[in-house]
């Protein structure tokens, strides 16, 4: 029975991952260093420590980590201010559905709480709706260990078998796996791959598919709430 469901928010909820592929090489040059699409894919779902010690291990111990990745959120900010974060298809109704059905709903994203708050603020097709959030550095490790996702089924009153987590990146997809949750991909800049398939339960098309999901492993939709 699912009873909660634990999102990862870039390239889930938001479309900005394509979008980062821009913006995190631009925020790269702007200190001297050329990024390519292959590091950008080994910083997608790692948090601010991982991500680090990733870009010192490739750019040198000296590379001014902190004022480089506060330039990258600062592009995002901008574009949430004016409430033109691209959303993934079908977000609007996902979230409607799922509160329909009495699901619980945790986020459980590496980006930094700040950064969360102010996207939810300017997209209204998520205010009110997590019943519990866990960003960033707020865990002991991050993606991909599972500390992320077991600290959000907490939140939720739920046990890790009760949730389902929706991922798009290896680590996050990993991290889900170590938890011990049901992993659901909805492949983003990455397809699935032989690669990620020991961590993969279950792929689907977009956020469209999940709340038929949901009622399949479920039986049916006699859970609804009926609107009020």
């Amino acid at each position: 029975m699912i009873r909660g469901i634990l999102f990862d928010m870039d390239g889930v909820l938001f479309d900005t991952e394509a979008l980062g592929r821009e913006l995190m090489p631009k925020a790269a040059r702007a200190y001297g260093k050329e990024m390519d699409h292959a590091l950008y894919h080994r910083l997608l779902g790692v948090n601010e420590h991982l991500g680090r010690q990733i870009l010192q291990e490739v750019y040198g111990e000296d590379f001014p980590y902190d004022p480089f990745h506060d330039q990258f959120l600062q592009y995002f900010w901008d574009i949430a201010s004016e409430g033109a974060l691209p959303r993934k298809p079908g977000l609007e109704s996902c979230m409607q559905g799922l509160k329909r059905r009495g699901i619980r709903i945790a986020l459980a994203t590496s980006t930094r709480r700040p950064v969360v708050e102010h996207y939810i603020r300017h997209t209204p097709e998520l205010q009110g709706v997590f019943d519990a959030t866990v960003c960033g550095i707020e865990v002991p490790r991050g993606k991909p260990e599972p500390d992320i996702y077991l600290e959000a089924a907490r939140l939720l009153g739920l046990r890790p078998e009760e949730c389902v987590g929706v991922e798009d990146s290896r680590n996050g997809l990993r991290s889900l796996r170590a938890a011990g949750v049901l992993s659901v991909m909805i492949p983003d800049l990455l397809p699935f791959s032989d690669e990620l398939a020991p961590y993969v339960d279950h792929v689907l098309p977009d956020l469209n598919a999940l709340c038929p999901f949901v009622d399949g492993v479920n039986g049916g939709m006699g859970t609804l709430i009926p609107d009020r």
